[in-house]
C-alpha cells in the first residue's frame, strides 16, 4: 500500500491514519495491520521494516490500544544515554512497565503531542504506579539530538523516570526495523528538517516483550491512563 500523505506540524497529519486505519477495520474484520503509521510531517505506511503486525481491535480487547498477536522483542543496539553512558533498552522488573517511543526533539508537532499525553496519562496515576513506569525515547534525529539536547527536552514533560538515548543513525534505524517501527532519514538537512518515523508507544513487559502499543493521537488520554492501570494490575494484555 503506498505511503499515506501527511501534512506538516498540524496534528491533523493524523487524519490521514484515522482514515486508512477506518478503511482497514472495515476491510479486515476487526483485524488491523499496524507498522509505522505516521511520521513528523512526512509520510506514514502501514507496514513496517520488520514485517506487519496484526493487531486486535474492537470489542474483543478490553484495551484501547493495540494488542499485538506477536509481540515484539525489545529494541537492538547499544545507545548513549541522557543518564550518562551507555545502556541498551531492558525489560522493566516484573509488573512493571516500560514504554518505548522513536521520535525526535525538533518534531513539529506528534512527538511533543505523544510525550505530553503520556505524561499526562503518567501524571493521573496513583504515586505508588508512576514509579513502575519507565520511559524510553529513542531519537530518530541523531545529528541534532545530543544527550543534553534530549535531556533538556524530556524535562519539560516532568517524567522523572524518563531517558532519551542516541547512537549512530544505523543502530537506530535498525532498532527500528526490529519493533516495527519505520524511521526514514532525511532527503535534506537544510533548515528545520524533520524525519519520517513511525509514531507507536510500545508497552514493554517484564518478559521483554511488548504485546501492547498505542498511537496516542488515536486515543485519549483516559484511556490511555486506564490501559497503563489495567496492565500495571497484572491483567491479561488481549
Amino acid at each position: 500500500m503506498a505511503p499515506v500523505r501527511a501534512r506538516r506540524g498540524s496534528r491533523g497529519t493524523i487524519e490521514a491514519v484515522k482514515n486508512l486505519r477506518k478503511a482497514l477495520l472495515i476491510g479486515a474484520a476487526g483485524i488491523l495491520v499496524t507498522g509505522a503509521l505516521a511520521g513528523c510531517g512526512s509520510s506514514a505506511s502501514t507496514g513496517g521494516s520488520a514485517g506487519a503486525q496484526a493487531s486486535q481491535i474492537g470489542p474483543t480487547s478490553a484495551y484501547s490500544g493495540f494488542v499485538l498477536t506477536k509481540a515484539y522483542s525489545l529494541p537492538t543496539g547499544t545507545f548513549s544515554s541522557t543518564a550518562g553512558g551507555t545502556e541498551s533498552v531492558t525489560a522493566p522488573a516484573k509488573g512493571d512497565l516500560t514504554l518505548v517511543f522513536y521520535g525526535f526533539t525538533h518534531c513539529a508537532d506528534d512527538c511533543p503531542t505523544t510525550v505530553a499525553d503520556v505524561s499526562a496519562a503518567w501524571r493521573g496515576l496513583p504515586a505508588a504506579d508512576q514509579k513502575r513506569i519507565t520511559f524510553d525515547l529513542i531519537t530518530t534525529d541523531p545529528w541534532r539530538d545530543t544527550t543534553s539536547v534530549m535531556k533538556t527536552w524530556l524535562d519539560r514533560y516532568n517524567l522523572p523516570s524518563s531517558q532519551g538515548l542516541t547512537a549512530s543513525w544505523n543502530v537506530i534505524h535498525d532498532s527500528g526495523a526490529t519493533v516495527g517501527v519505520d524511521v526514514e532519514k532525511p532527503t535534506s538537512f537544510e533548515g528545520d528538517y524533520q524525519v519520517t518515523h513511525g509514531l507507536q508507544v510500545l508497552g514493554y513487559t517484564s518478559d521483554g516483550k511488548a504485546h501492547i502499543e498505542w498511537l496516542v493521537e488515536q486515543i485519549t488520554v483516559p484511556q490511555l491512563r486506564a490501559d497503563l492501570e489495567r496492565v500495571l494490575s497484572g491483567a491479561a494484555i488481549e
